[in-house]
């Protein structure tokens, strides 16, 4: 592990992070923007208008957080502690969860309103999905949500207030056009999330090929908890554990008859053969989790599947490592100091990037 001195100007790993870029085909990174309303997003509602997880188309302070016990076991493409919780250990065919398991779950809103999932990467930047945004990309009109199990929380929560974060900008990737491919958002907060027990960021690896058909990830949000039915009140939060399945196994499936859909490289898939076990309408954006080496990895954002918990019909995420470039990027590009806020250490990286068979 090296440690890393703070300097003026872009840091070292921002400057680590160009020069891989420049080995990038032009375009693959354009610009980092995002669309005027209506634009670049999902045509596709569910029947209580929120985002649907289904095909397209048819001021805080700097508080103290939790000391890095464990060490990264895969190369990390954003640095600093992350993944780690303080609590150990309804989705469809999930159970409730409990304050602090999953401390990087945030929800994104929208007028105050819970509309996705979303999860916390550090001080200041969160990610989503891009396809959340299809009513509305303007950043005004959001924030995000930690630290609370309900994604509705009293108004006289006065915590909640405070965990409650106003989007500064937001990027949908530039290879976003409204399909199933490239469905991620970055959101950069407009100040800092201050850490405690209950929020913590989670880790981001640069490969998710030692994750491929592990068995124990999980995969949380406050989404329906079937097709045709909503989470009831308080709306806690729900989790689920689901296991991997790799990208020949899942185009299989989703070759069979009544609806075929290619899984390229920039999706994974998750959930049980059988059924019973997945995301549902209003879990888009959320995190998929694997834990390695005492550390909790964002596998995957809540992408699209086809209806909720079917056999033979896996949830299908978007694959985060196939966007660390874009990741680094658009983080180091518009605030390189604020790239290593949390940094403390860098991890030696362990694996080389490879990418999933599509």
């Amino acid at each position: 592990m090296v440690r890393v001195q703070r300097s003026r100007g872009r840091s070292k790993a921002c400057r680590r992070g160009t020069q891989s870029q420049q080995k990038l085909k032009a375009g693959a990174l354009g610009g980092a923007t995002f669309p005027p309303t209506g634009q670049g997003s999902r045509g596709s509602l569910s029947p209580r208008g929120r985002p649907r997880r289904g095909p397209p188309g048819a001021g805080g302070s700097r508080g103290g957080g939790l000391p890095p016990t464990a060490q990264p076991g895969v190369r990390l493409s954003i640095p600093g502690p992350c993944g780690q919780r303080a609590v150990p250990t309804r989705i469809v065919g999930g159970k409730d969860s409990e304050l602090g398991r999953w401390p990087w779950q945030g929800s994104l809103r929208m007028w105050g309103f819970h509309h996705c999932g979303a999860s916390l990467l550090n001080r200041r930047w969160v990610l989503s999905a891009a396809h959340c945004f299809q009513e509305s990309a303007n950043p005004n009109e959001w924030t995000v949500q930690f630290g609370e199990l309900t994604s509705s929380p009293s108004i006289w929560n006065l915590q909640a207030y405070y965990n409650r974060y106003q989007v500064a900008r937001i990027f949908l990737s530039p290879r976003y056009l409204g399909s199933s491919s490239f469905d991620i958002a970055l959101l950069r907060l407009a100040s800092s999330v201050t850490y405690s027990k209950h929020i913590q960021p989670v880790c981001v690896p640069a490969s998710s090929s030692e994750f491929q058909n592990q068995t124990d990830c999980w995969v949380t949000g406050w989404g329906d908890i079937t097709e045709d039915e909503v989470l009831p009140s308080p709306h806690t939060l729900q989790e689920v554990q689901v296991g991997i399945i790799n990208a020949t196994m899942c185009n299989h499936l989703f070759s069979l008859p009544d609806f075929r859909r290619n899984i390229w490289g920039d999706m994974v898939c998750a959930g049980d053969p059988q059924g019973g076990k997945d995301a549902c309408f209003g879990d888009s954006g959320g995190p998929l989790a694997c834990k390695k080496k005492g550390l909790w990895y964002q596998i995957g954002v809540v992408s699209w599947g086809v209806g909720c918990g079917r056999p033979n019909r896996p949830g299908v995420y978007t694959n985060i490592s196939m966007h660390y470039e874009w990741i680094r990027k658009i983080m180091c590009s518009v605030d390189p100091r604020g790239f290593l806020d949390t940094l403390r250490v860098t991890p030696v990286p362990s694996t080389p990037r490879r990418l999933l068979n599509s």
